[in-house]
C-alpha cells in the first residue's frame, strides 16, 4: 500500500484529526477522500504520523508561511527540505484565495513543489499548475424541499470576521446585515460563529496578513459592540437551517477572481434554498445561471430586496427544479470528491 502524507498546517488537525467528523462535521469531505483512497490502495495520513522519508507523496494544504517579518517556510516544509525529499514527491493544494492566504499566490513560494493544484483558471497550464473543483459530497442533500409557503424569507450563515485587502467581501456581508436589520428586520435572520460578541482583539494579529488597518479594525470593533439584532445563534446543522429559508446571501470571501467557487453555493443547493450569489467572476461558466440569483445584477440592496419580494411560488419552484436538475446532472460529477481524488491524488 502506498503512503501519502498531508499537512493541514493546523496543530489541531494533526494526529489524523482532519478526518474526524466528531471534531467538525465539515470534515466529512476529506474523510470520504481518505476512505476512497484506501480502496485504491493508498493510505492518507497527516504528516506528523510518519517519517517524511517514508512517504510516496506529500501534499501541503495551502502555503501557510506568514510571519510579521515576511514569508517563511512552515515546519514540515522545512523538514522535507532538510531531509532532501525529492521535489517530485512534493505537491501543493491551493484552497484559500488571496485575501485569506496571500502567501499562496506568491509564485516564488511554489518552487519547492512539482505540482500545484488550484481552482484558479488563469494559472492552469497542465504542466505545473493543474485545475481542481472545490470538492463536494452529498451529505445534507434533501430528498424533498420544504414548500414555498412554509419557508422564512432570507438568511445569512457565516462566521464573523474582517478583512482589509482589495476585493474582500467580508465588509459587504456586514453591510448587507446592517441594511436588512434596519429596513426589513422581519425578513432576515443571521447565523454563525462570532456574531454574538464583539470582535476579538486577538483577531487583530491574525488580520495582519489580510491588509490589517488599525483604524478600520477599530471601526469594525466599535460596530460589533452594538451587537447584531438579527443574530439567531450558531447552527448545529447548516443544511437543516438553510432548508427553512427561501433565499440565502451567499457571498464568497473574495470577488473578481475566476474559478473561486467554494462549498457555499452547494450548501444552498443541497438544502433547497436559492442562493443570492456573489464571488467568482465566471460563475456561470460552471454553474447554470437559472439556479441562483446573481447579486451583480442589482444596483443596491433595495433593488435586490424588491426583486426577491416579487418572486412568486411558481417562479421560485422553477429555481428549485433547475437546482435539482443540476445536482443530478453529469456536470455536477466534476464537483464531487471522487473527481477531486482522481485529479489530485491519483494523477
Amino acid at each position: 500500500m502506498k503512503l501519502y502524507l498531508i499537512d493541514p498546517h493546523d496543530e489541531r488537525l494533526y494526529k489524523n484529526n482532519l478526518f474526524n467528523t466528531d471534531l467538525d462535521p465539515n470534515f466529512i469531505t476529506i474523510k470520504k477522500v481518505r476512505e476512497y483512497l484506501l480502496k485504491k490502495g493508498i493510505r492518507l495520513d497527516s504528516i506528523d504520523l510518519h517519517p517524511v522519508e517514508k512517504a510516496d507523496k506529500i501534499f501541503f494544504i495551502d502555503y501557510n508561511s506568514f510571519s510579521l517579518f515576511g514569508y517563511r517556510k512552515s515546519y514540515y516544509l522545512q523538514l522535507c527540505l532538510n531531509k532532501k525529499i525529492v521535489k517530485k514527491k512534493m505537491n501543493l493544494i491551493i484552497f484559500e484565495c488571496p485575501v485569506i492566504k496571500p502567501e499562496n499566490w506568491v509564485k516564488k513560494n511554489h518552487r519547492y513543489f512539482s505540482k500545484i493544484f488550484t481552482w484558479n483558471d488563469a494559472w492552469v497550464d497542465n504542466k505545473k499548475y493543474f485545475h481542481f473543483h472545490w470538492p463536494q459530497n452529498k451529505n445534507g442533500m434533501r430528498k424533498k424541499f420544504i414548500s414555498f409557503k412554509k419557508k422564512r424569507f432570507l438568511t445569512l450563515i457565516n462566521a464573523h470576521k474582517t478583512n482589509y485587502l482589495p476585493d474582500e467581501l467580508y465588509s459587504l456581508r456586514i453591510a448587507a446585515i446592517r441594511y436588512f436589520e434596519k429596513t426589513h428586520p422581519q425578513d432576515f435572520d443571521l447565523y454563525g460563529v462570532g456574531w454574538g460578541r464583539p470582535l476579538s482583539l486577538k483577531f487583530a494579529y491574525s488580520s495582519l496578513k489580510r491588509g490589517f488597518n488599525f483604524f478600520n479594525f477599530l471601526k469594525d470593533y466599535c460596530q460589533s459592540l452594538k451587537g447584531f439584532p438579527s443574530y439567531k445563534g450558531q447552527v448545529d446543522d447548516k443544511y437543516a437551517t438553510l432548508s427553512q429559508y427561501k433565499f440565502a446571501l451567499c457571498f464568497e470571501n473574495m470577488k473578481n477572481i475566476d474559478g473561486y467557487i467554494t462549498e457555499k453555493i452547494f450548501d444552498c443547493f443541497k438544502a433547497g434554498c436559492v442562493p443570492v450569489y456573489f464571488g467568482a467572476k465566471n460563475i456561470t461558466h460552471y454553474i447554470p445561471k437559472q439556479t441562483f440569483i446573481d447579486f451583480r445584477n442589482f444596483r443596491n440592496f433595495d433593488d435586490l430586496y424588491n426583486f426577491l419580494k416579487i418572486i412568486r411560488e411558481g417562479e421560485y419552484n422553477d429555481y428549485l427544479k433547475n437546482i435539482r436538475n443540476f445536482l443530478n446532472s453529469k456536470s455536477m460529477n466534476q464537483w464531487y470528491y471522487q473527481s477531486f481524488c482522481r485529479n489530485i491524488f491519483l494523477k
